[in-house]
């Protein structure tokens, strides 16, 4: 019997921490070590404390190695690069995978010094970086590798017109937890919590940044509570931008209908998806390159039988089919996303309609459905070397 392959996957960021390129390289690790690979993870983990990660990983069927942080700037990376290095050697992998814009290029040179193939998973910026250093790095890094996967059609494009070969890349778009996320969860706890009782609720889930475009939601809360009075908008992620939306929201007259409830714990996540109406999500391009790859958190609420509103321009217009399981409205238009809110907001039935079809959409691409994609893709990689 021959033995398993062995994957070693590097990424910018990963759980029990929030983060899209970290969900996706979690359930890669999960769902590969479930089909006989040996994986292991070497990551940052920087959004939770040691005893978090160590009970997390302790509880992985991989093998986790945590790249610390330091005090300076140069032994941060100095450290880091000597775990990179020892992980490596202690793996000796048949393939190396590299998530993460500053994975890319790292995951190049361990693969070119180990003499094992790389494959990259694009999630959409790294190709658009507005450094031209960076854009080298990443250059190099992708083009070096013998498979870059994207997370979408639109990442895809982004990597063509970043000198990847059409010949290399293939689409896998991001899938979501058909286990975690499912509808008819009990809400009633956490809407006393939040004072929703009697309201119609709106959810981003989400960074609160730029990039994620809380504001422009805002914003067209003026024109939602003039139709709906009863509406809310939650608004869950890393608190970045806390205060000056708190401070936007007041300015539009709208804070008694704004709710800013931080980083969600996992537990809650799939109640809090329950509790929404609508979905929303209208991602904007960044002018520094930062786009929205996919939406891994649409899929998410689809599972929970929930529509979404999503902005064109970005991966997010892939996660949805437009008129059937959600409405996709133009990037930074307060006009057209308070439009598309009220009209699913008003009419029950469509919203019902679009909420059943956006959870058949979402179990179709479940994260051990597009995981066995991959699969089938490292194996072809790792039989070619």
């Amino acid at each position: 019997m021959s033995p398993p392959p062995v994957c070693l996957i590097l990424c910018t960021e990963f759980p029990p921490g929030p983060g899209g390129i970290g969900t996706h390289a979690f359930y890669l690790a999960r769902e590969l070590a479930a089909r006989g690979w040996r994986v292991r993870v070497v990551t940052p983990q920087d959004y939770a404390g040691v005893e978090e990660r160590r009970a997390f990983n302790a509880a992985q069927p991989f093998l986790i190695t945590t790249l610390a942080g330091g005090t300076t700037c140069i032994g941060r990376l100095w450290g880091r690069g000597l775990a990179l290095a020892a992980a490596a050697r202690r793996t000796r992998p048949d393939v190396v995978v590299a998530s993460g814009s500053r994975a890319l290029w790292v995951g190049a040179v361990v693969a070119w010094v180990l003499r094992r193939p790389l494959v990259v998973v694009g999630h959409g910026s790294e190709f658009v970086a507005p450094r031209a250093s960076r854009r080298v790095l990443v250059a190099v890094g992708a083009r070096s590798a013998r498979l870059v996967v994207a997370v979408s059609e639109y990442t895809a494009q982004l990597a063509r017109k970043a000198g990847v070969a059409p010949g290399s890349i293939a689409v896998v778009h991001n899938g979501a937890d058909g286990t975690r996320f499912h509808p008819s969860l009990d809400v009633d706890g956490l809407r006393r919590e939040l004072g929703l009782e009697g309201r119609r609720v709106l959810l981003t889930v989400g960074q609160m940044s730029e990039r994620k475009a809380q504001d422009v939601v805002i914003r067209s809360m003026v024109a939602v509570l003039r139709r709906h009075p009863e509406a809310a908008y939650v608004v869950a992620g890393l608190p970045t931008r806390r205060r000056e939306l708190e401070g936007l929201a007041a300015e539009c007259g709208v804070g008694h209908a704004v709710r800013f409830v931080g980083a969600i714990a996992d537990d809650d996540l799939p109640v809090l998806y329950n509790l929404c109406d609508v979905f929303v999500l209208v991602s904007r391009r960044l002018s520094g390159g930062d786009v929205e790859g996919f939406g891994i958190v649409v899929r998410e609420a689809g599972l929970c039988g929930k529509p979404s509103v999503v902005s064109d321009g970005s991966g997010l217009a892939e996660a949805v089919n437009d008129g059937e399981t959600g409405l996709v409205v133009p990037p930074e238009s307060v006009e057209a996303t308070a439009e598309a809110i009220v009209r699913l907001l008003g009419d029950d039935q469509l919203r019902e309609s679009m909420g059943t079809a956006a959870r058949a959409l979402a179990l179709g691409s479940t994260w051990d459905r597009q995981i066995e994609r991959y699969d089938r893709l490292l194996r072809r990689v790792v039989s070619a070397k």
